[in-house]
């Protein structure tokens, strides 16, 4: 069984980024799932969602496991006028990986990228393989630099 997506470690690996892969023996499709999988605090589990704008052009916004994307802020920092979730199956077309399994870098075409400046506050994080088993645990610093991210405040006030 394949564990973690070629496409992602593929991009890893011309990355030189180190990284630890962890097999979860069950679906980890919700933070909570990865969380409780991995025995590891739901802050640490990142989000990657996909997002597209008026027009259509995607934008992928990571944060926490514990948090929401505000729209408004996230809009303001792409220079949007408004966003809004990408369907499964948009969000399969645009990136290759589906809902649930997404990772945060390795899609299909290079996306705009926001990170939530709380995921940069940690020394690791665990995010998408590309699969619904397997998480990737990196360096949110990592994460950054690999995408190009922009790092900013697009979490929402509720949890």
């Amino acid at each position: 069984m394949m564990h973690m997506s070629e496409d992602v470690k593929s991009y890893l690996n011309a990355g030189g980024v180190p990284y630890k892969l962890h097999i979860a023996n069950g679906p980890t499709t919700t933070a909570q799932e990865a969380a409780t999988r991995l025995q590891v605090p739901l802050p640490t589990i990142i989000k990657s969602i996909v997002f597209t704008d008026q027009g259509g052009a995607p934008v992928l916004a990571i944060l926490t496991g514990d948090r929401r994307v505000d729209r408004k802020k996230l809009s303001s920092v792409v220079g949007a006028s408004k966003v809004k979730i990408a369907s499964a199956p948009d969000t399969k077309a645009l990136t290759g990986f589906e809902v649930g399994a997404m990772p945060p870098f390795g899609h299909r075409k290079r996306i705009p990228t926001v990170i939530d400046n709380k995921v940069v506050s940690f020394s690791k994080v665990y995010g998408g393989a590309g699969t619904s088993d397997a998480l990737i645990e990196i360096d949110p610093h990592d994460i950054v630099r690999l995408t190009e991210a922009i790092v900013a405040d697009i979490a929402s006030e509720e949890h």
